[in-house]
């Protein structure tokens, strides 16, 4: 059970400190008032071994989709979603995860709204799932909305597992290669160069380039390492500022196939989320919003953020989308004919289904491609490898005749 660092007043004013455990914030909230002590100021303290231990109990998106389906399993047998909360977080194996779920059940049996119980963990679920369960929690359509949030969820879930997989084997095949003409580069080629001028022969460029860089990278491999680990830095700071994230993603698009499964992920994503948005009452424009934001692609949510703009400068759906850069010309279409917000929401459903099994079908093709350029790239290494130790030695030879 996590501890919490407090500041407050006790009963006869005076200002005190100390450390409670409890299951949440809200639980040493009331805790320490049925004590007679007014908090002033609560913070959870980091406990021993929490450094080791944070990869193993962080809550994943996996976790979140299975909490997702629990609630709209509670909600549809009409079970006090505070009570069922409690029932999940007893059989809850993730420590992290059990304190989350008991603080939310806690702050809900005290009276908050649902929203603002699960927007203290914002940083968990997201915004675009908060606004979701906040219009799902005005309009009463929590049981269909939490049903659908949680498709969404494993849907991302499975996408980002088969691109994964995927790219499993030609990470493997590209590392074992690189290391392998690392070894050939900075310890096989220059002793052979060595053999090769003791004999007489002049040596080729591209015997004298790897010679050279083998050299180099024996004598300075730390100035290489600094540069390696500096891009490395470089490249994450740009991905997580926005302007960064913002240059590579506009590049990505323009990569072949990667650029199409990227639109794909993001065309399913933001239909999804537009349709579960306006069935759960949310109007059209703000839908668009939460849905562009939801596709976490800069250039996208940019993009709907200027389509949002001219809806609210007056222009019709139609013409906004027929503007889009981003959204697929079927897409375009087909949204551009609702005229309702039903027809949207149905729309919706169909774009994301149709993205879904087009993102798919390139995840799991993805080795078709990647794969003959492995091909390609480890043929062009072997043969300048090759030539860089074959040429002088068939110089050597005619020159030893």
């Amino acid at each position: 059970m996590p501890k919490y660092k407090y500041t407050a007043l006790g009963s006869d004013g005076r200002r005190t400190a100390g450390v409670i455990d409890a299951p949440g914030e809200t639980e040493a909230t009331r805790r320490l008032a049925a004590d007679g002590i007014t908090p002033l100021r609560i913070r959870e303290t980091a406990s021993r071994g929490a450094a080791f231990s944070w990869r193993h109990d962080r809550i994943t998106q996996r976790e979140v989709s299975d909490l997702t389906r629990e609630i709209s399993v509670l909600v549809e047998a009409n079970i006090p979603i505070a009570r069922g909360l409690r029932s999940v977080a007893e059989h809850e194996k993730n420590p992290r995860m059990r304190d989350m779920v008991t603080d939310i059940a806690i702050m809900i049996e005290s009276g908050e709204k649902l929203t603002t119980a699960f927007g203290k963990y914002e940083h968990v679920f997201g915004e675009v799932y908060i606004e979701t369960i906040r219009a799902a929690e005005k309009t009463g359509t929590l049981a269909s909305v939490t049903e659908h949030l949680a498709d969404m969820l494993e849907r991302s879930i499975e996408s980002r597992e088969q691109v994964r997989r995927a790219l499993t084997y030609p990470t493997i095949v590209a590392g074992f290669v690189v290391m392998a003409v690392s070894v050939i580069v900075v310890f096989v080629v220059p002793r052979f160069a060595v053999i090769f001028e003791s004999n007489g022969v002049q040596l080729p460029v591209s015997t004298r380039l790897i010679r050279t860089l083998g050299d180099s990278v024996h004598g300075w491999w730390w100035v290489y390492a600094v540069v390696l680990v500096a891009i490395l830095v470089f490249a994450r700071q740009q991905w997580r500022s926005p302007r960064g994230r913002y240059r590579i993603e506009s590049v990505l698009l323009r990569t072949p196939y990667i650029g199409t499964m990227l639109t794909a992920v993001a065309t399913a994503r933001f239909s999804r989320v537009m349709s579960i948005s306006i069935d759960s009452g949310i109007e059209v424009i703000e839908s668009i919003w939460i849905a562009g934001r939801s596709t976490g692609r800069p250039v996208f949510v940019a993009e709907c953020e200027r389509l949002c703009d001219r809806m609210r400068a007056g222009d019709s759906l139609e013409a906004v989308l027929n503007g889009s850069d981003q959204l697929p010309s079927f897409a375009r279409r087909l949204l551009g004919a609702g005229k309702e917000a039903k027809e949207l929401s149905g729309a919706g459903r169909i774009i994301a289904r149709h993205y879904d099994r087009i993102a798919d079908h390139l995840s799991k093709n993805i080795n078709t491609v990647i794969e003959p350029m492995i091909t390609i790239a480890i043929a062009v290494i072997v043969l300048i490898v090759a030539l860089s130790v074959f040429l002088p030695m068939w110089q050597m030879v005619t020159v030893n005749r």
